[in-house]
């Protein structure tokens, strides 16, 4: 049970990658994420050298494609409508 506070924590905190609750792993994935959604085009070589002082680069590979993904699916939803109580459409994912 503590261990679901605590994720349910680190959920609730991602808005500011700077909480303490995240060790340095996790507030690398969560910089990555956040520039990459946000401005992938800021991303520059001293991120990549700061992001392989916790990933390698199979895991940033995987790392990326999975925000790619997200990133794309969450677009996607609010694309079509989905999720919202007045759908814009009547496709269902």
């Amino acid at each position: 049970m503590a261990q679901d506070l605590d994720i349910e924590d680190k959920i609730e905190a991602t808005w500011d990658i700077t909480d303490p609750i995240f060790d340095d792993r996790e507030r690398a994935a969560l910089e990555m994420a956040s520039l990459f959604t946000e401005d992938y085009r800021s991303i520059t070589d001293e991120h990549f050298a700061r992001w392989r002082e916790h990933f390698t680069d199979e895991q940033l590979v995987e790392l990326g494609t999975f925000v790619a993904l997200a990133d794309g699916f969450g677009k996607l939803v609010e694309m079509l409508g989905l999720g919202d109580n007045d759908q814009a459409c009547d496709v269902e994912i």
